[in-house]
């Protein structure tokens, strides 16, 4: 070998190496740094560093697990899931993967899964796996018995956390994160580096009238509060508080195996102040000590701590006062204290309470009762179902006197985080509430004198607007398909000319303000629900009852590419028939390619892919777990060898509507208007009831909606200004439904919807149309036509279907969106357009909606109706319905001083001019073309090649329509790493020249 050419090989190998090494030290470096963040409870911090790791190493198999394990501790269980499955597939994954990934999926009910993965993880631990396979075996018998407790979400819950109730003196106290209710003086912002708000501590108490919570306020005065303390116990007296300072994140589970810092504190309260607090002595600085619960008589405390010498995780400790100090805590031991965690002991005087991880359960923490004997506990009993769920239950408490508690649970049917469940055992009887109902200051512990101020009430009005006082006799009552009530579910009037209302904890709703006889739909809303609607029809009459349908869908994400150069395609539209309400899905991919559909996990599925100048395509999808995604589809682009602006008129068959090709160009943009806010945009048919969603956003501009680029979009503007668009757009993003609106230029509007025209002076209501009722004669270019029906291209069309509208006006198709619209028209002014609707609903059109045209449209001009002609009765058109064919032309709409309408007739508007895109991107100029990869430019648009005069190959990015588009379009491709690249335009000849 030759020496020069040695050594250049060993350099190259020596670079390659350091190259190799450099990479894998970056990915060691933000792994340990995440790993990090992860020990310290920093869960959203530690996802994004993971993130790094995987974008470097995507099958990195500790960045996999943990990404799962920071899902599962913040509480989002299935997002954890598809990671977990990534992370299992690995060679090198750490055996603790698989417990936690069964540990998950019993959280989320699926114990067969869950038992999958225990026996994996059984080969390097059997006795631990064999524990958690009898707790899912466990979980699928006792879920299926009846409950002995009942539990009730507590209205006064919040989307953040609220836990740990306790009892102090007739009230209640909890923690919260919720930040809706504020102080006068706040001495530090509410919130962390995570996001999550800081809890406090409120007070509260149950309404006589409702038996709930009403709302509350905050325990301790301003002078004394102090941020992340909590949870709480008083003894029976009130005398005496025993409390710990946390580290709680809102959204974060508050059991994690680390990060975890709580130490308790003891307290005497006089006259609602804490005085005399003090540390309790065995704290510890490497290890935490939390979740008190003080005997009745104060002097025996038992609390949770995760200090090493124990069972394992956490476990329950006991600490006696003896007159001047508190002894050794004592572990309890076996066999109430495990391998797994036992927290938030409960003493009632009699039994001891506490929730458990390891105790056989439905999965998470479950609340189990010990009995105590002289020197130990003797038997131990799982709550059952209810009060138990998948998820976390702990924090119970429970007055037997009074046959009321409280839980704590993560349960997705709950409000937020962390919610409080009011709990009642079945067959007792529920108490009277035993303090005044005009208890003392909220600082204050309660007495048994009369205070003088008035309770502060709970009132719903702060998540929903009822209508009526709830008092009628008459009532709708909303359960599930096995006739169990559902409480919280929320219910809309607007069709009833009433507003909003929610069903209560026995899941009924009693009307009070409706006027009868009536007849109107109320629909029905549940989380974890399909869903519903019912008639009220000649209310006065009696009570209704409706079931609603669990929806077990989970979200599935997927792509969609072009199976030649795997370049995302946006505006796919996405149809699957029949599911699992017996209607069908409808959806397209977004600007990214990317879509979702909610299906229900192992099923299948025939999905419908098709976007105009590609081929077709269904497929088989099986779902997995939940969230484990949908793989690529690849659509065929349509090859032609005639050009589509050459390409001849086709006509369907004789029996069938005549159409245009699905394939067909579509319209040019247009006369630029200004800009406008996209707040939404459908790949079906708008209708009015879903422009009804966004009648609100109204008030800051013309809302109205457009058919454009394979999706009807509903927009707010026309604004002259960008920045005018700009700050409506602050405005509608205060709405979080309306969070992923944006800016963009609109083309070929009506010009009266521009804010400040003379044809628009004022602000318009919502309408199904490109524009606005009652267009100023200053904008004649737009008409109007009543559309009858959608239907597929490539579905027939019977003409005898239509033949009732005879006498309207002129019936013809229209392809848009790859759909054939069955259109009556074309009207000059919207009130003949109206006259037009209402004459065909009362024909038997019920789903007739008016759109517009445009009187410019080459393909209307024959179907122009000149003048207000009155509308004929049906029985007057005698003659039979025609079509147009290739021979014959349609006849010409009559004069306008022709009062009568010609029969129904049928046309094929003719091809319009596709956009123009002069603008491209030139990349390079290659001998090798072949060599190209498109993979870098897969998101800034399509890349063609033309042959150049000495014979090589130039790359083209493109086309777009504007200066500005090809200008960021270059800067991306420089960025990426090809600097000569420059901007061109392209002539009709497909001549190329520079710009810049």
């Amino acid at each position: 070998m030759n020496t020069t050419s040695r050594a250049g090989w060993l350099l190259a190998a020596w670079l390659l190496a350091a190259g190799c090494l450099t990479a894998q030290s970056s990915v060691q470096d933000d792994l340990q740094r995440a790993d990090k963040q992860f020990d310290l409870y920093a869960y959203n911090l530690a996802l994004r560093t993971y993130e790094q790791v995987l974008q470097k190493d995507p099958n990195n198999a500790r960045a996999l697990s943990r990404t799962a394990d920071s899902y599962f501790q913040l509480n989002r269980i299935e997002e954890s899931l598809p990671w977990y499955e990534r992370a299992a597939q690995q060679y090198n994954v750490e055996p603790l993967t698989f417990l936690n990934y069964g540990k998950a999926l019993m959280q989320t009910g699926d114990y067969v899964g869950a038992k999958k993965w225990f026996r994996v993880y059984g080969e390097s631990n059997s006795a631990a796996a064999q524990q958690y396979i009898n707790m899912c075996d466990y979980a699928i018998d006792v879920s299926k018995k009846e409950a002995i407790y009942t539990v009730k979400n507590e209205p006064m819950n919040t989307e953040v956390a609220d836990f740990c109730a306790t009892f102090m003196a007739g009230k209640v106290v909890f923690s919260s994160a919720r930040t809706d209710i504020a102080r006068k003086t706040q001495s530090k912002t509410n919130s962390d580096w995570s996001g999550g708000a800081y809890n406090q501590l409120f007070v509260t108490q149950r309404s006589n009238e409702t038996g709930f919570l009403q709302k509350p306020a905050f325990l301790r005065s301003d002078l004394q509060n102090t941020f992340n303390e909590g949870p709480v116990s008083f003894s029976a007296d009130g005398k005496k508080v025993a409390f710990c300072r946390n580290n709680f994140i809102d959204g974060t589970r508050q059991i994690a195996d680390k990060g975890i810092n709580m130490s308790l504190y003891i307290a005497d309260v006089v006259d609602g102040n804490w005085l005399n607090i003090k540390a309790f002595p065995f704290n510890g600085s490497d290890y935490a000590t939390g979740f008190p619960a003080l005997s009745p008589d104060g002097n025996t405390l038992i609390f949770s701590s995760n200090q090493p010498g124990g069972s394992g995780g956490w476990d329950i400790y006991v600490s006696n006062w003896s007159g001047n100090s508190w002894s050794t805590p004592r572990n309890i031991g076996e066999p109430l204290n495990t391998p797994g965690n036992e927290v938030t002991p409960f003493y009632d005087g009699k039994d001891l309470y506490f929730s458990s991880d390891w105790h056989r359960g439905l999965g998470g923490l479950d609340v189990f009762r010990a009995e105590l004997g002289r020197d130990k506990v003797s038997n131990i009993f799982h709550l059952g179902p209810g009060i138990n769920s998948s998820r976390d239950d702990y924090g119970f408490v429970f007055d037997a006197n009074q046959n009321i508690g409280y839980v704590t649970s993560t349960r997705p049917t709950g409000r937020g985080h962390e919610d409080i469940w009011q709990v009642t055992k079945k067959g007792g009887t529920t108490s009277p509430v035993a303090y005044s109902t005009t208890p003392s200051s909220p600082f204050s512990q309660g007495k048994t004198t009369p205070a003088t101020t008035t309770p502060v009430e709970y009132s719903t009005t702060t998540t929903v607007t009822n209508y009526g006082s709830g008092s009628g006799t008459l009532y709708l009552l909303v359960t599930d398909k096995v006739g169990n009530p559902v409480a919280n579910a929320d219910l809309d009037f607007s069709d009833c000319n009433a507003g909003f209302g929610q069903t209560d904890y026995e899941g009924k709703y009693y009307f009070t303000s409706l006027t009868w006889p009536l007849r109107c739909n109320v629909v029905i809303k549940k989380q974890g629900y399909f869903e519903e609607s019912v008639l009220l029809e000649n209310y006065g009459k009696g009570n209704l009852m409706i079931a609603i349908t669990p929806d077990d869908r989970k979200e599935y994400i997927g792509a969609v590419r072009d199976a030649q150069s795997r370049v995302l395609l946006d505006g796919v539209n996405i149809e699957i028939q029949k599911n699992e309400t017996g209607q069908s899905i409808f959806t397209n991919t977004d600007y990214d390619g990317r879509y979702s559909l909610f299906l229900t996990p192992y099923n299948g599925y025939d999905v419908t892919y098709a976007k105009s100048g590609y081929k077709s395509r269904t497929v088989r999808i099986n779902t997995g777990a939940a969230g484990t995604g949908i793989s690529d589809i690849g659509l065929e682009p349509v090859v032609s060898t005639v050009a589509a602006s050459n390409r001849p008129t086709e006509y369907s068959t004789p029996t069938l509507i005549a159409s245009k090709k699905a394939d067909e160009p579509t319209p040019a943009q247009g006369e630029f208007n200004g800009y406008a806010v996209q707040v939404a945009a459908y790949p079906d048919e708008l209708t009015e009831a879903k422009l009804k969603k966004y009648e609100d956003l109204s008030q800051y501009g013309n809302l109205y909606a457009k058919s454009e680029g394979g999706r009807n979009k509903v927009r707010l503007g026309i604004f002259q200004n960008k920045s005018d668009a700009q700050d409506a757009l602050k405005k509608v993003l205060k709405n979080p439904k309306f969070k992923g609106s944006f800016v963009t230029e609109e083309y070929g509007a009506d010009p009266g919807l521009v804010l400040g025209n003379n044809a628009n002076p004022s602000l318009r209501p919502t309408e199904y149309s490109t524009v606005s009722k009652g267009v100023s004669p200053a904008a004649p270019v737009i008409r109007y036509s009543v559309q009858l029906g959608s239907y597929a291209a490539d579905r027939p069309i019977e003409i005898g279907d239509f033949t009732k509208a005879s006498g309207i006006g002129h019936i013809y198709t229209k392809l848009e969106n790859g759909m054939n619209k069955v259109r009556l028209g074309v009207f000059p002014t919207h009130e003949v357009a109206e006259q037009a609707q209402t004459e065909a609903v009362a024909r038997g059109y019920r789903d007739a909606i008016i759109v517009t045209e445009k009187s410019t449209d080459e393909s209307l001009k024959d179907f122009l109706l000149t003048s207000a002609s009155p509308i004929q009765p049906a029985e007057a058109s005698t003659q039979p319905a025609q079509y147009s064919t290739p021979a014959t032309k349609p006849q010409k709409a009559k004069p306008a001083t022709d009062n009568v309408l010609r029969p129904t007739e049928y046309s094929t508007p003719s091809t319009v001019k596709p956009k123009y895109t002069p603008y491209y991107v030139r990349i390079a100029t290659l001998s090798n073309p072949e060599r190209f990869d498109n993979t870098p430019f897969a998101d800034l648009g399509n890349i063609e090649r033309k042959k150049s005069e000495t014979g090589s190959t130039i790359i083209l990015l493109g086309g777009y329509e504007r200066i500005e588009e090809v200008t960021s379009a270059l800067n991306a491709v420089r960025t990426r790493g090809f600097e000569e690249a420059y901007a061109v335009r392209k002539d009709d000849k497909g001549n190329l020249t520079r710009i810049k």
